[in-house]
């Protein structure tokens, strides 16, 4: 496992029902919208863009946020990078046939859903490298007006060159990579300190299912068991800390990795669940027949890959309240009617290369539907964070 350390100072809401709410009053609403250096063996990169706006002082007054988390399926650029094989197909001469137009075209889909969804920090799943995020962050900004400057990215040692990465309006104060598997996935934890009240934010795209399914597996648990011990060290230092786990798992909310190896219990517990969750799995307030964010169309299945799982102390009306803590009937999987085919499933962007409507190319988006959270922060300057 590597890990490298690294501190960056750079330069709406319901709110929550007194006291602890009812079941019935936290079932969310599904949101619809119209609208190599040697060092490390990786470089960092964490940049502020210059995009008309800047970036929120490190200790910026905000009381609400939102996070969301997105697997926007594959983001590759249309150059050909001979240090990174796995984006051959992603060329204009390549399998995907990936043009400049084409990925500007991207650009502008992803962009338009991001600034719909409005996220102060943003977790991003498959993204090729640094340039990427600095197209997506532009756009978003100068097409839809919605500025995310603050890139958190380095290079990571995956076999299919694709990273994750968080866009955000706030500088981190902190930063942690880690890489729980050689050849997988980097894990990223990023905190963000708002007027002392902190919120550490993991970003995740563990083994997907290609492949031999037992070392796929035993892999996800290695991923997954790492993720506990990060999470159970923050708790530890402080009980009430808040700390969110997103991106994509590539396993099902109630599946035994996510749920007991890595200690994320849906929420609300149904009967005979773990009663000691390290965190808890927001998806649990869907219906189980709304929860997917990816179908897979050779098994005809939804799937719920994508979540958010917050720490215990985020939970409405918690006993020991953490600095910020998620606002009533805001989780939900964010979907537009562009993003969808006509069977209301994610619109793939390189599957849609054939798809017509009135005349004209379907463009699509991504096969995942990105999931989102409003968060509220109950502390006000002058609370001391109890301990």
């Amino acid at each position: 496992m590597h890990e490298r350390n690294a501190g960056v100072i750079a330069n709406t809401h319901s709110p929550l029902p007194a006291g602890k709410p009812s079941l019935a009053s936290i079932v969310p609403l599904r949101c619809h919208t119209r609208t190599h250096h040697p060092l490390f063996g990786r470089l960092v990169f964490i940049c502020l863009l210059a995009l008309g706006g800047t970036a929120a002082p490190a200790t910026a007054s905000l009381t609400n946020l939102v996070v969301a988390s997105w697997n926007v399926e594959n983001l590759f650029d249309a150059v050909n990078d001979p240090d990174n094989p796995g984006d051959d197909d992603f060329t204009p001469r390549g399998k995907m046939y990936w043009t400049a137009a084409r990925y500007a075209q991207k650009l502008t889909n992803l962009a338009e859903v991001v600034a719909a969804m409005k996220p102060d920090i943003l977790c991003l799943v498959e993204v090729e490298n640094r340039r990427v995020l600095e197209d997506l962050s532009r756009v978003t900004a100068t097409a839809f007006g919605w500025n995310l400057p603050v890139i958190i990215h380095r290079e990571g040692g995956d076999k299919r060159g694709i990273d994750v990465a968080i866009l955000s309006r706030q500088a981190p104060s902190n930063i942690v990579w880690t890489t729980p598997v050689t050849g997988m996935r980097d894990q990223l934890a990023a905190t963000f300190d708002f007027d002392g009240r902190e919120l550490t934010v993991f970003c995740n795209h563990w083994k997907s299912g290609s492949g031999n399914p037992e070392t796929n597996a035993s892999i996800r648990i290695r991923e997954a068991s790492h993720l506990a011990r990060q999470v159970r060290t923050i708790l530890a230092r402080q009980t009430n800390a808040a700390v969110i786990a997103t991106g994509d798992f590539n396993d099902l909310v109630d599946s035994d990795i996510l749920v007991h190896s890595a200690g994320f219990v849906p929420w609300p517990p149904a009967p005979g669940s773990p009663t000691n969750a390290l965190l808890n799995n927001l998806s649990g307030l869907l219906p189980p027949a709304s929860r997917g964010t990816y179908y897979f169309s050779r098994n005809r299945v939804w799937n719920s890959f994508d979540s958010i799982s917050v720490s215990p102390g985020m939970l409405p009306g918690a006993d020991k309240p953490a600095a910020w803590q998620a606002t009533t009937n805001t989780y939900a999987i964010f979907i537009s009617s562009a993003q969808t085919n006509s069977a209301g499933r994610p619109l793939s962007y390189w599957r849609a290369r054939s798809e017509h409507t009135s005349g004209r190319r379907r463009i699509g988006y991504s096969d995942h539907f990105p999931v989102r959270v409003e968060l509220r922060s109950l502390w006000t300057e002058a609370t001391t964070s109890p301990r």
